[in-house]
């Protein structure tokens, strides 16, 4: 049976034996550029490997993962401690003199020169107070009216409510019309 198959390939070669070349050419070619195709991807890698390892001084590819997995803990416990320092800060800062307005008037005719004022200090909550000082040529007043959130159980002047409106409305620091 074996001498029998070996006679019917040599036959086969030798009537088709262009074509058997030219198929051989061509599995020689895909697998020339299959093989460049590798080494070029091969370079890559070596490149990268390179850059990675650059200014290891000898260390392990894992000492270094472990080095780098616990400085990524450290910065994300240092991100989350400041994240809750910032929370606290906001809440503070809801509580802090946030809105101010000023306004400078004459609260008498025969007083000139603007000199009584009234002023809103007010928190992020629109709570905070006004302060009032009335000048008059025989004495001086000041008053202080305490605000919750954005109103005044006391009976304000209309002054006093153009500052506290203003104040609310982040409308700037003090009255146009003002000089100080």
């Amino acid at each position: 049976m074996a001498p029998n198959f070996t006679n019917l390939l040599h036959g086969f070669f030798e009537a088709n034996l262009d074509e058997v070349l030219i198929l051989l050419t061509v599995i020689s070619l895909a697998s020339l550029i299959v093989f460049i195709a590798i080494i070029v991807k091969l370079n890559r890698i070596a490149k990268n490997y390179a850059v990675l390892m650059k200014g290891t001084e000898g260390k392990k590819l894992e000492e270094m993962l472990i080095e780098y997995f616990k400085s990524v803990r450290q910065a994300m416990s240092e991100v989350a401690a400041v994240k809750e320092r910032v929370n606290v800060l906001e809440r503070d800062m809801l509580l802090a003199v946030q809105k101010v307005h000023i306004k400078k008037y004459n609260a008498f005719d025969e007083v000139g020169g603007n000199l009584s004022f009234s002023i809103a200090l007010l928190n992020g909550e629109n709570s905070g107070v006004i302060i009032t000082g009335i000048y008059g040529r025989e004495e001086s007043r000041v008053y202080l009216k305490p605000v919750v959130n954005g109103d005044s159980s006391y009976i304000l002047s209309p002054e006093e409510k153009e500052v506290l409106e203003r104040a609310k409305s982040k409308a700037g620091f003090w009255d146009s019309k003002s000089e100080f």
